[in-house]
């Protein structure tokens, strides 16, 4: 059994949404196709597709199997291409997870610009703060707001990304304006749940790190929508500066304490380790770090 040849029949029925579509598409029979399938199956001891005289849809065991083909047959496609030619332009389909925050301020750079100059690479985003399984989950990179730390990843810095602690004026004029890190006790904080420890900010306090306890009414997992409770003068927020940076030109947000704040983030790019990175992973990798140059 020619196993890649059956893989690629699998994925192509995949994407058609039908066997017919895929014989179509590939200059093959529907009975081939079909053949080829059901000889993997067969070879897994395992159901991949559901089949029903008007649908076609994945198993629970082919929807895995789907993101691990499709990994392995675009890595072998950009393993042959590289043989081919040293100079070949990048093409194939990207998986990337990033923060919906960031991707809002950089959403025309990363997909309008970045697509402009590959236009033989597509690009699926998945928007999340959730740290995915690059491998089990089929994503080629993930772009995350973090303190960088060990990983089974390749983590790639791209920028410096600092912190702020912000409010309204009004809230400020009605509750007061704290003047020191352990003033935040006796305020509304706006408490963001992709802290590793949410509850407690780090701040600098006579040259030493101390880590304050802070309380308030809403705990949120999106930046966006702390940023946007800040506004409506409900508490204090710590946001990264490309979030709140608009507000704070506006004055309709005011930084606090910018000296004291001990959090130390970093715009990154991870990837898994791999003998063999594709060019379009490459690509878009040398792109991120031309697009976050100037942010340091």
């Amino acid at each position: 059994m020619d196993r890649l040849t059956n893989m690629e029949a699998f994925v192509r029925v995949v994407e058609a949404g039908s066997f017919s579509g895929a014989a179509r598409r590939w200059g093959r029979s529907k009975a081939v196709v079909s053949k080829y399938v059901g000889m993997l199956e067969e070879y897994l001891d395992v159901e991949l597709l559901r089949r029903s005289t008007r649908s076609l849809s994945l198993t629970d065991a082919g929807e895995l199997y789907y993101r691990r083909c499709l990994a392995l047959l675009d890595e072998l496609t950009d393993l042959e291409a590289s043989l081919h030619s040293e100079h070949i332009s990048p093409r194939g389909r990207l998986r990337i997870t990033a923060p919906p925050g960031l991707m809002e301020r950089y959403q025309y750079e990363l997909t309008t610009t970045f697509a402009a100059r590959y236009p033989d690479i597509s690009m699926e985003f998945s928007l999340t703060h959730r740290m995915v399984d690059l491998v089990e989950e089929g994503f080629d990179i993930a772009i995350r707001v973090t303190q960088p730390k060990d990983s089974s990843l390749v983590i790639r810095k791209l920028a410096p990304a600092p912190l702020v602690m912000v409010a309204s004026p009004h809230y400020l004029k009605t509750y007061g304006t704290p003047e020191k890190p352990e003033d935040l006790r006796e305020h509304a904080c706006l408490i963001d749940t992709n802290f590793r420890e949410r509850n407690k900010w780090k701040f600098k306090v006579d040259g030493k790190e101390e880590s304050i306890a802070v309380t308030g009414r809403f705990e949120v997992n999106s930046p966006l929508m702390l940023h946007d409770l800040a506004l409506q003068d409900q508490g204090i927020a710590m946001l990264p500066m490309f979030i709140a940076e608009e507000a704070l030109q506006e004055g309709t947000l005011v930084s606090l304490l910018e000296d004291s704040i001990a959090l130390k983030w970093s715009i990154v790019a991870m990837y898994p380790r791999r003998r063999f990175v594709s060019g379009r992973v490459r690509a878009f990798l040398d792109f991120l770090v031309e697009v976050f140059r100037n942010e340091g």
